[in-house]
């Protein structure tokens, strides 16, 4: 079966595809939801400042060495990596669960930073199948390798 979301309203601009997982991290305490942007051209899947305090992240728990500079359209920005896994529940009720690396935004006075939503990139994208077609609010991703629920 696939992983199903939805477009989603953008003030100022078009709909766009998105996706809920539940994200958890070792030692972090209980999985929350996520709704992410889906977003092919991000290498990586990171979560940004609004899903980070919902998480109830706290950057004295991150690991100092694991600091990491992205280059974007909007200049340069800090991102954490930390082991997490992220579980998807289909529209059947079948559970998906998927371990990664996943970028942590540093925390940022920048208004921007604050309002960006978290993006799923390649990293776990190029595991599935993506059709996206706004019209028809059809988000699916359909994992291409899944044993006993584990993406692979």
């Amino acid at each position: 079966m696939a992983i199903e979301g939805r477009f989603l309203p953008i003030v100022g601009g078009e709909p766009a595809p998105y996706v809920r997982a539940y994200v958890g991290f070792p030692g972090m305490g209980e999985a929350k939801a996520v709704d992410f942007l889906i977003d092919t051209g991000s290498d990586s899947t990171c979560l940004h400042s609004g899903d980070i305090g919902r998480l109830g992240i706290d950057y004295r728990d991150l690991r100092e060495g694991s600091l990491r500079f992205s280059r974007g359209i909007g200049g340069s920005v800090g991102y954490y990596v930390e082991r997490a896994w992220l579980l998807f529940i289909e529209a059947t009720g079948e559970r998906r669960f998927c371990e990664l690396d996943i970028h942590i935004c540093q925390s940022s006075a920048v208004p921007i930073m604050q309002t960006l939503p978290s993006l799923l990139g390649r990293d776990f994208l190029n595991l599935c199948s993506v059709h996206l077609d706004n019209a028809l609010n059809l988000v699916h991703l359909e994992p291409r390798t899944v044993s006993g629920g584990f993406i692979q």
